[in-house]
């Protein structure tokens, strides 16, 4: 396995954990995997193009350094913004509020168009082609 895939690997259980929280409604963790999803799929594009890893929760500056290499990563820029608080935001009770269903669905959306993105741009460098259709 490459290392980029087990990056992958981690991912798809981030997601996994996220949606099992969902479910039994623990969703200040929830949202915390969907962050970990986002930042460790970006990070995972980053191993996949050689570049060092850098040590940081921030979404946005791992989407800079992936938009080094490919432009299209500012796209993710909103979804990012609204996952970035959710590295740490719950971690402690302090004057955030927690997060409640919607917001809970909303991270798992968000977290799934930043993962889909990337593992397809990952695919599109393998195969040297675009989706045609």
């Amino acid at each position: 396995m490459r290392e980029h895939e087990k990056w992958l690997r981690v991912v798809e259980d981030d997601l996994k954990s996220a949606k099992g929280l969902l479910r039994i409604e623990i969703f200040s963790t929830e949202t915390y995997h969907c962050q970990q999803a986002a930042e460790k799929v970006l990070k995972a594009y980053l191993v996949f193009k050689n570049n060092k890893i850098v040590k940081t929760h921030d979404l946005m500056k791992l989407i800079v350094l992936c938009c080094k290499y490919d432009k299209d990563f500012e796209q993710l820029y909103d979804d990012a913004e609204n996952l970035n608080p959710f590295a740490t935001k719950f971690r402690y009770p302090t004057e955030f509020d927690i997060p409640d269903y919607e917001d809970t669905k909303n991270a798992i959306g968000q977290a799934e168009r930043v993962v889909h993105f990337v593992t397809k741009k990952i695919e599109e460098s393998k195969t040297k082609q675009q989706k045609l259709f």
